[in-house]
């Protein structure tokens, strides 16, 4: 019976009216959340040095550089930042150039924990204080190098684990043979 008396659709036998309606309220869930989280995402492309990214949803819109070069886009509550940019290398190669950037950090204060890299580009990150850093360093066209960095708060690492493995999986430079 329904609520006004009338008869209803009968359930499945031995399926609690409870367990329907956690299943139905999930799968709406699932239809609504998951488009919209992965929507939240905003995608940053550099004409300049021909690179991309995604930009975690909430941080602040990318104002590009007057030199074209990258931007900066910070989390709502200020307290974490993302910086992406293209450059040409000083030193010989982009392997060269990040440990050049490492030693910058640590002299910087900053204690380099991880560090890796291989053809596909370069990697590090570090803490200092209650701040965390997450480096990354790719080839670009005509020779140039793309980076990425984002700080935050080291009570947040959980959080931001995901945003990171999602920034990396992001990270791209564009076909160089099309110029």
């Amino acid at each position: 019976m329904t609520w006004n008396g009338e008869p209803g659709p009968e359930r499945p036998a031995g399926t609690p009216p409870a367990r329907l309606l956690k299943a139905g309220l999930l799968a709406l869930l699932t239809a609504i959340v998951l488009p919209a989280a992965a929507s939240d995402w905003q995608r940053y492309g550099n004409a300049r040095f021909q690179y991309w990214i995604d930009i975690p949803p909430g941080f602040s819109k990318i104002e590009e550089a007057d030199n074209g070069d990258g931007a900066v886009s910070a989390s709502p509550d200020g307290t974490a930042e993302l910086r992406v940019w293209g450059s040409y290398p000083t030193a010989s190669s982009l392997a060269a150039e990040a440990k050049q950037r490492q030693a910058f950090d640590q002299r910087d204060g900053w204690a380099i924990s991880y560090q890796t890299q291989n053809k596909s580009g370069a990697a590090w990150s570090g803490a200092k204080e209650n701040r965390i850093l997450y480096a990354r360093a790719i080839p670009a066209c005509d020779r140039a190098v793309a980076y990425f960095r984002i700080e935050y708060d080291r009570a947040r690492q959980k959080a931001f684990d995901p945003v990171i493995s999602r920034l990396v999986k992001s990270f791209r430079s564009g076909d160089c043979r099309a110029h």
